[in-house]
């Protein structure tokens, strides 16, 4: 069995500030008796990889940051899944979104190596206007950029085959590798727009989280808290 989640909005709630965000010790131990009965595990977030590893803090999980991008595996050996030149095109997007927004109140650029997000959670609907003709310019100056509308937040990948469903994919084959003994089951919960694309393309246990809407995932949790209610039967079945 593995299983796979996003952060934001999964395992923890969504905050005003990302800075803000923490992992509950009990959820943190959820996961990490997860780990322990020999589930593979993951944290695919669109956060740095740094950034939710620190938050996450365990050790023996797979930790996917960008999207999926970039990747730590159990042993702590890092692999990159950002293809040449995707750092450069992201970077020159990057620069032309800090160009467009400049003097916009309540906007935020997030560079992520490979990824760039522009956060407008809080702010004026003027500065909101000229965030979505930014993003637009972007993609009219280079066309094989695929925008990524998550909660208050518009993210910018490399091309459209750079998802969490392909680092998803590529754990499975690394652990396939080390154990091919009979089928896997994969289970993978997240919660917004960047989860969809996975929950569309994979077969197993898809899970949305939140409000209920249009989704490709096949069941529904409403909130971190059922989450949580979720890990603890799961564990309960392992042992």
């Amino acid at each position: 069995m593995a299983f796979f989640c996003d952060f934001d909005g999964t395992l923890t709630p969504i905050r005003r500030n990302p800075d803000a965000v923490g992992l509950a010790p009990r959820v943190r131990g959820l996961i990490e008796e997860l780990a322990e009965s020999g589930i593979i595990v993951g944290v695919v977030s669109g956060r740095k990889i740094g950034d939710v590893r620190k938050r996450v803090g365990l050790r023996r999980i797979w930790y996917g940051g960008a999207h999926g991008l970039f990747l730590r595996d159990r042993e702590g050996r890092t692999h990159s899944l950002a293809k040449p030149g995707h750092k450069a095109r992201i970077r020159e997007a990057a620069n032309l979104l800090a160009r467009q927004i400049r003097g916009a109140s309540g906007l935020r650029i997030e560079r992520k190596i490979a990824t760039v997000a522009l956060h407008y959670r809080g702010a004026p609907l003027k500065s909101q206007a000229i965030a979505r003709n930014a993003v637009a310019r972007a993609m009219e100056r280079d066309p094989r950029l695929c925008l990524l509308a998550s909660k208050k937040v518009w993210g910018l990948l490399p091309d459209a085959q750079s998802d969490k469903w392909g680092a998803i994919s590529f754990i499975m084959k690394h652990e396939q590798r080390r154990n091919s003994d009979g089928p896997w089951l994969v289970i993978f919960i997240g919660d917004d727009a960047t989860d969809e694309r996975a929950f569309a393309r994979m077969s197993g246990i898809s899970i949305v989280v939140g409000e209920k809407t249009k989704t490709a995932a096949r069941y529904w949790l409403r909130s971190p808290g059922e989450v949580r209610k979720f890990l603890e039967r799961l564990n309960a079945t392992r042992r």
